[in-house]
């Protein structure tokens, strides 16, 4: 009679004989990879006698301006030649400081428009200075300005450089006049000052914002549309602005 047995023997050998095989190959190649690997870890922290001590040189002054260069205390603003473009709101009281006594002439309104120019500039380091040209429109007139533009810049501050602003020019109205009399004319002088930022864009490159205060006094000259008399007299009036700038820079800008 056979006896049936719940599995076959010889496959059950068979099988525990594959199984020791692969796991001693496993500990094999864990073995090995380990001992590798000790033996990296132990040639890199080993001192090679036979090697000759390296020096390590000091830095060469000439690396230095380099590394200078490549700071961030070393984007300012650079160039001999300046030209800038300028956009922003403006608001004008001709008559701010006393008001002009004539017979059945109203006193002038403070009146609002933008103003728009241009500037013309030599860098001098943190010093620009140049002739600039700003005419602000306004509903009744227009008021031109051109003078010598000075702006000192802090370009100690990286990215954001502090700035201030002085403006002396000749001013004038035309295409109208602030009281509306006949035949006139009107010319004077103007001083502004200001403050704002300049912040580099690009090598040859800035964007600048300023808030402006002008002083504007002007001789004006006209005939009462009245009675036709004659008159001179001056008003002294002031402006408030915001100047918006572009201002792009030549000549000597750093090329690296």
């Amino acid at each position: 009679m056979k006896t049936v047995m719940p599995f076959d023997l010889q496959g059950g050998a068979e099988f525990v004989k594959y199984v020791v095989l692969i796991v001693g190959v496993v500990v094999m190649f864990d073995a090995n990879a380990m001992a590798q690997e000790e033996a990296a870890v132990g040639s890199v922290n080993a001192p090679d006698a036979a090697a000759e001590p390296t020096s390590v040189e000091a830095p060469s002054a000439d690396a230095q301006p380099e590394d200078e260069k490549k700071s961030v205390y070393y984007k300012k603003v650079q160039g001999w030649l300046w030209i800038e473009g300028f956009l922003g709101p403006s608001a004008y009281d001709p008559d701010q400081f006393g008001s002009l006594s004539v017979s059945g002439v109203p006193n002038a309104p403070r009146l609002s428009g933008p103003e728009y120019g241009f500037s013309v500039l030599l860098g001098l380091g943190g010093f620009a200075i140049g002739a600039t040209y700003r005419q602000a429109n306004y509903s009744q007139y227009k008021l031109m300005k051109f003078g010598v533009d000075m702006q000192g810049v802090f370009r100690f501050v990286p990215y954001v450089h502090p700035m201030v602003r002085a403006v002396i020019a000749y001013a004038r109205t035309f295409d109208g006049n602030p009281y509306g009399l006949d035949n006139t004319e009107s010319d004077g002088v103007v001083f502004t000052g200001g403050f704002g930022v300049r912040i580099p864009i690009i090598r040859w490159m800035s964007f600048a914002a300023t808030f402006d205060w002008s002083f504007v006094g002007l001789s004006l000259r006209g005939d009462n549309p009245n009675d036709g008399s004659r008159f001179k007299s001056w008003i002294g009036g002031q402006q408030f602005g915001a100047t918006f700038a572009l201002t792009f820079h030549f000549i000597g800008v750093r090329k690296n």
